[in-house]
């Protein structure tokens, strides 16, 4: 229990003194593939499982253009404007489907520039981080006062707590994008969604 303690309460103070890049942090030079990779997996490093893990790849980022979940580069090159879109990919991709994250931005830029919407991103993303750290913490403090379980039994059922509640809020998000989706489309939204539907179409075939 120590051991593991010791590595968590580390990585929570990771989490703690982390900071998402904003908008004007963000490179203002157009960067190629490979520069593009190695700043996301800098910046990011802190949402990867292990050193072997591969937070993005060049075949992810060309998908995403493809489908037109980001933008497509410019002579190969990648700009501010696609890094924010690339974050926040990465943000939401764990929780929510492609075209889910393609019609929320969509929804959130149709009246607004993108960097506003990637602050406001950056803002919560940061905060939920913290928030989070501070409830590892507590939740620490918490199990040291229950005598009746094993240590083993205490951290697993943690774990178990912390995913069911990401589950929960995973539901939640779903269902407001669906009701976002259906009373609020605007043409583009509509194009999306019309061609995620025609894609689910094909590969059902």
């Amino acid at each position: 229990m120590e051991a593991i303690k010791k590595i968590l309460l580390e990585w929570v103070e990771e989490l703690e003194e982390y900071h998402m890049p904003g908008w004007s942090e963000l490179p203002d030079l157009d960067l190629y593939m490979d520069q593009v990779i190695t700043y996301l997996e800098r910046q990011l490093s802190i949402f990867s499982k292990s050193s072997e893990e591969k937070l993005i790849t060049p075949s992810m980022i060309n998908n995403y253009a493809k489908n037109e979940i980001i933008p497509r580069p410019v002579q190969k090159k990648y700009t501010r404007d696609h890094m924010a879109h690339l974050i926040s990919v990465l943000n939401l991709k764990n929780i929510l489907s492609l075209m889910e994250i393609a019609r929320l931005i969509s929804h959130e830029t149709s009246d607004k520039p993108i960097d506003t919407f990637y602050n406001r991103l950056i803002k919560i993303q940061d905060e939920a981080i913290k928030s989070t750290a501070t409830r590892v913490k507590e939740s620490f403090l918490s199990l040291e006062t229950e005598t009746d379980k094993t240590d083993q039994e205490k951290l697993g059922l943690l774990a178990l707590k912390f995913s069911l509640e990401a589950n929960a809020c995973r539901i939640a998000a779903k269902k407001i994008i669906e009701e976002l989706e259906t009373k609020t489309d605007s043409p583009q939204q509509a194009e999306i969604r019309d061609k995620a539907n025609s894609n689910n179409r094909d590969t059902a075939k």
